[in-house]
């Protein structure tokens, strides 16, 4: 009988486990989407607010030769933008869906812009996050 007793309790001890791990692992998961979820509205609002990406984006739409002229600190400040999506990527903090498609024209229009990169060594190694990410979302098209 006591045997009996010690069998169930050490059954009932391990499904009492089982459910709270699977309770801590639901929550973690969740938590996880949501926090990647925020991250993601976040790099959005920034990148759409930023009054300089803005103008740049504007002229690399329509291959504008004068964005050459505009401040190479702003643009430098956009490729590092698209940077830290392809970091975001990487890190699987962003899937490739979201990527490509809430960053990927803008990524395609930098990479093709001759005007945008005057004054800029696109080959420079300091872009080599930018030029990978950009391969990885022309594979994707």
């Amino acid at each position: 009988m006591v045997s009996e007793v010690k069998d169930i309790s050490i059954i009932v001890a391990g499904i009492i486990a089982v459910l709270g791990f699977l309770a801590t692992a639901t929550e973690y998961f969740r938590r996880g989407r949501q926090e990647r979820a925020q991250h993601f509205l976040e790099l959005r609002r920034r990148f759409l607010e930023t009054p300089e990406f803005k103008i740049l984006l504007n002229k690399l739409q329509t291959n504008d030769p004068t964005i050459a002229q505009d401040n190479i600190q702003e643009r430098r400040n956009l490729v590092g933008f698209l940077e830290e999506v392809a970091l975001l990527y990487e890190a699987k903090l962003l899937t490739r869906q979201v990527a490509h498609y809430m960053f990927g024209y803008y990524v395609r229009l930098v990479a093709q812009s001759k005007h945008f990169w005057v004054g800029l060594d696109p080959e420079s190694s300091y872009w080599t996050v930018f030029w990978r990410f950009a391969k990885e979302l022309e594979v994707a098209n």
